[in-house]
């Protein structure tokens, strides 16, 4: 879908032009009056929140269809909210507050995109070839600065959720199709400009000594790949990494999982699925005229998880790049393994001055939290902070969970420097991933965001309906554009 900004009059016409209504009132501007009244005139006409209607106008008239939008109360609208598909949309002044033009914007080109999404599914039946969806979208009543502002959202609004789109069709592919190998084909079409794409081959990273890494990819036939993008911000100084768990399957391994819902471990590659749907972002310019001092590095671990002859067992030790030597006790807790190395090669390489990572973690985060929040925790509390505001902006909320000392102290073990789970008695499963990664951030600041219930499964919405979610992508631009 294209999303761009008119003036009100070009917005006026159309096959089908859709009107937002707040506080009972449709101030859509002197073009749209003769059909607005001709819509009052049938008594058919409500404005409630989320009634839609739509007449068909008589010939000649500036549009074919007019359809009007519901908003309920324009101070109760949320961003969350502002989500209607269309061929074109006007937006009344009285529902875009002086103060929030810009956030305005975003939440229309967001819902329109995101609300338009469906994912292709392989199909014997070939899609019809069809013309590119154009969406106009128009302020009303805005002039000078605030039109401006309005339209700068819409641009940005249309680049992030794009990002947002093209995670959610990585994520919702078939795990034969998407293998680490194709994960990292995917990534080496986004470079050009400021961003340059990497891929580390199995031996490359064994040379580097990524033995917790390649021994959760040791029992499969797809080879793993460590994918690196770094995106080139002018005046930077310094970097910041954002790390992402990229298992395009998950058995469990050895200690393989039920097979109720197997199907599902498709989506625990979401967190890299969000860097690269970050990176796709970024390479369309979604940070506009905000120039954050930082280079961004991404790194995602694309490996796949399968219990074969070769495969590591329970009891194993490896040991991580920067030497540190692990017990794994179950290899369904592979996600810390791999995130482990991602992050060591992060530091080594490039000495970021923050690090978050993202991964879908834990079973335990949607016991704790259910699907519609993820659960952040970390080492440096204005670095989770920045990120729960940037959850907040984007109506991805992210809820704090502790990580304190006893937690670290407990996945220590007796046979290695530490072990891949705590206890069964200790409880606490999220917080044990956390404490885990702990080790391998060192003295980084560092966040961790476990995605596990809100990447899939939460409650339908006019922008999200079934299937991945392509959470984070958001959260992510909101919180690079503060640095």
């Amino acid at each position: 879908m294209n999303v761009r900004s008119v003036t009100c009059a070009a917005a006026s016409r159309g096959d089908a032009v859709f009107v937002l209504a707040a506080d009972g009132r449709i101030d859509a501007g002197d073009a749209l009056q003769p059909c607005l009244r001709a819509a009052k005139a049938t008594g058919d006409l409500r404005t409630s929140f989320r009634a839609v209607n739509v007449f068909h106008q008589p010939k000649g008239s500036r549009c074919k269809r007019l359809g009007v939008v519901g908003m309920g109360k324009a101070a109760e609208v949320r961003t969350e909210e502002l989500d209607v598909t269309a061929f074109s949309l006007v937006v009344p002044a009285n529902l875009v507050r002086k103060s929030k033009p810009f956030a305005a914007g975003m939440a229309v080109a967001e819902g329109l995109v995101l609300g338009a999404y469906r994912y292709a599914a392989p199909s014997k039946q070939k899609p019809k070839k069809r013309a590119a969806h154009k969406c106009a979208v128009a302020a009303v009543g805005l002039s000078g600065a605030d039109e401006k502002e309005f339209a700068r959202g819409l641009k940005l609004g249309a680049i992030a959720a794009q990002g947002t789109v093209f995670a959610r069709d990585l994520e919702n592919e078939a795990p034969n199709i998407l293998t680490p190998a194709a994960m990292a084909r995917h990534a080496k079409r986004l470079a050009g400009g400021r961003l340059a794409v990497k891929v580390l081959d199995e031996k490359q990273m064994d040379k580097l000594g990524m033995g917790s890494l390649l021994g959760v990819s040791r029992g499969s036939a797809q080879p793993a790949k460590l994918i690196v993008f770094e995106y080139k911000t002018p005046g930077a100084k310094g970097n910041v990494a954002v790390i992402g768990k990229g298992l395009t399957f998950d058995s469990g391994g050895i200690s393989i999982k039920p097979s109720a819902r197997m199907d599902e471990m498709r989506y625990d590659m979401c967190g890299g699925g969000a860097v690269m749907g970050l990176f796709h972002a970024l390479s369309k310019g979604a940070l506009g005229t905000y120039k954050p001092k930082k280079n961004i590095i991404g790194v995602i671990a694309a490996v796949e998880n399968m219990p074969d002859a070769d495969a590591q067992r329970p009891g194993d030790v490896v040991t991580a790049m920067d030497g540190q030597t692990i017990e794994v006790l179950n290899t369904d807790a592979e996600g810390r393994l791999v995130l482990a190395d991602a992050m060591c090669y992060a530091r080594k390489f490039y000495k970021p001055e923050m690090m978050c990572d993202l991964a879908t973690l834990t079973g335990a985060v949607v016991v704790a939290l259910g699907h519609e929040m993820a659960g952040i925790m970390g080492s440096d509390q204005k670095l989770i902070d920045a990120l729960i505001d940037a959850g907040d902006e984007a109506d991805e909320p992210l809820w704090q969970l502790p990580l304190w000392q006893c937690h670290k102290d407990q996945i220590k073990s007796k046979f290695a420097d530490v072990a891949n789970l705590n206890s069964p008695a200790h409880g606490n499963g999220s917080t044990a991933g956390g404490a885990f990664l702990s080790y391998f951030a060192g003295d980084t600041p560092w966040a961790h965001i476990d995605v596990a219930g809100a990447a899939w499964g939460g409650v339908a919405k006019d922008y999200y309906r079934d299937g991945a979610s392509g959470t984070a992508v958001r959260t992510l631009l909101h919180w690079l554009r503060t640095l």
